[in-house]
């Protein structure tokens, strides 16, 4: 018996040293893993007279392409100091980067697309320019990774193996989620994440604009939201907001990237700042205090004043004349001071609202229990519970805390900020799991990565938390569960250090993954 059990687990081991070694041996470094990635013989060379070739199905998609060419173009100068030509005329036979939605597969849907890498050039081929979009990112990445320096580089070759590769998307909402109400980040500081986020496919950013302890966004019929709501942060900082201007601006930033950014007003609970900064929001009619603290679940609006209903309304209407995406999140969770029936009213009631004005209504659970929503409504399931949205077929967003959150610490010791409610979330961790462990995949509209940030209160802390983490995450709403490995998966992942070392990222440096370090 004994023997037995020595001869299973020698078995167990050499497989997965096989898997290792396997992994080694592949040229495939790409994150988000591709469906298909074939490395032939030869190699394409860009230099200093590469030009861009363009053409759509129409002249609004080649001029839509033309955009997207110029972003390669600013994203390949610094490090190679080539000021590439973009040229609409037919492609040349050699030295070329052909961006086209022509002679197409349909089936490669929105964002999918094919390349292929010859000693003459590299192709893209998508069905819309939202998937040569997604390709670009693929090409950065079959460069070497110095191609991602903000400083010129010298004496190397910019060169791609021949290979092809066919891709497109196991899921259609890949979200990263920013709060920044507990502790306010800027515009720039905001659309940095953004083009970072984009580089592996991310397509969604969620902005957590209101919370206890700040009101994020101008809302012009309701002045003292901002000037006084969002006079402060956890820890009595100076706070913050984004004018309507400044939020358009983030908005445009993150179009360009073909990122959708969600905007959330969190209610009925969460709401202390919009409480501190008008009167007749609260039973008294007096203003509430500003708050600073941590602590959850105390606020709540009056659910059954009209005040409030008005108020909400005028909120949603403004925010969605600037806000083109299709959702609205409406927050919805720790509502620990609202009664259940109350609650239940509530969200029914704000989730018309939101649909009056053309969006479609997200809800952290438990809005998925209230009787009135219904599958009209996303849930984005934060607790593995969501048995009444299975009841009621409403989509959602995966983002269970004790895989996803990214305010989660690694380990024990690292790092000394961040908290541990929910555990702690290690890098394999965070790879090793999958949308449909915790709803039916015809229900899973994707995932979503969430940064609280109680104890962020800069970037660097920030980036900390996020980066390598959102690379898994990436992968998870990109790649399909059979494709996906953590011993396959580390060893791309450790090639993508010298990456982000070029970008400036400040990534959690895991001596599990980066063992020179």
């Amino acid at each position: 018996m004994v023997i037995l059990i020595v001869s299973l687990i020698s078995t167990t081991s050499k497989k997965e040293s096989e898997v290792i070694a396997d992994a080694k041996s592949i040229n495939n470094t790409i994150i988000p893993r591709p469906l298909t990635y074939k490395e032939n013989d030869g190699k394409f060379i860009i230099n200093k007279d590469t030009t861009i070739f363009i053409k759509g199905k129409d002249d609004e998609e080649t001029a839509e392409i033309a955009k997207i060419a110029e972003y390669l173009k600013e994203k390949l100068k610094a490090s190679t100091g080539y000021d590439f030509n973009i040229s609409k005329n037919e492609i040349e036979k050699q030295n070329y980067i052909y961006l086209t939605t022509v002679n197409s597969e349909s089936t490669l849907g929105d964002e999918g697309y094919n390349i292929t890498i010859t000693s003459d050039g590299a192709k893209i081929v998508a069905n819309k320019p939202e998937g040569l979009f997604r390709g670009i990112q693929t090409l950065r990445q079959l460069l070497p990774p110095e191609i991602d320096s903000s400083k010129l580089v010298n004496d190397i070759e910019w060169s791609i193996k021949s290979s092809k590769i066919y891709d497109k998307p196991e899921y259609s909402y890949r979200g990263l989620m920013i709060d920044v109400a507990r502790h306010f980040f800027t515009e720039e500081e905001i659309k940095k994440q953004i083009d970072i986020a984009a580089q592996y496919k991310i397509n969604r950013v969620h902005l957590h604009l209101t919370d206890d302890q700040g009101w994020r966004i101008e809302i012009k019929k309701y002045p003292d939201l901002t000037i006084i709501g969002g006079s402060t942060e956890v820890g009595s900082g100076p706070g913050g907001y984004y004018t309507q201007e400044q939020f358009k601006s983030i908005v445009q930033y993150a179009v360009d990237r073909y990122i959708e950014i969600i905007p959330e007003v969190d209610m009925p609970g969460h709401t202390n700042a919009a409480l501190a900064s008008y009167g007749f929001l609260n039973p008294d009619g007096k203003r509430k205090p500003l708050y600073t603290g941590t602590d959850v679940g105390f606020s709540t609006l009056m659910t059954d004043s009209e005040k409030t209903y008005e108020f909400i309304e005028d909120v949603v209407k403004e925010i969605s004349q600037i806000s083109p995406s299709k959702y609205f999140h409406m927050g919805g969770d720790e509502a620990d001071s609202t009664k259940k029936e109350d609650y239940n009213y509530f969200v029914g009631r704000v989730s018309k609202i939101v649909e009056k004005y053309g969006k479609i209504p997200i809800g952290w659970d438990p809005i998925d229990t209230a009787p009135e929503i219904n599958s009209s409504v996303i849930l984005q399931n934060w607790k593995d519970s969501n048995e009444d949205a299975r009841k009621k077929n409403m989509n959602m967003i995966i983002s269970i805390a004790s895989k996803a959150y990214l305010d989660m610490k690694y380990n024990e010791n690292v790092p000394t900020y961040g908290l541990n409610w929910a555990g702690y979330i290690p890098i394999e961790t965070a790879y090793d799991w999958d949308p449909t462990d915790f709803a039916p995949r015809n229900l899973v509209l994707g995932i979503e990565a969430p940064l609280w940030t109680e104890t962020i209160d800069n970037v660097e802390n920030m980036e900390f938390m996020i980066y390598p983490r959102l690379l898994g995450y990436a992968e998870i709403g990109w790649t399909p569960k059979s494709e996906r490995t953590w011993n396959e998966y580390k060893i791309r992942l450790e090639k993508q250090g010298a990456k982000m070392e070029y970008e400036g990222i400040n990534y959690y440096k895991d001596n599990i993954i980066w063992k020179n370090q």
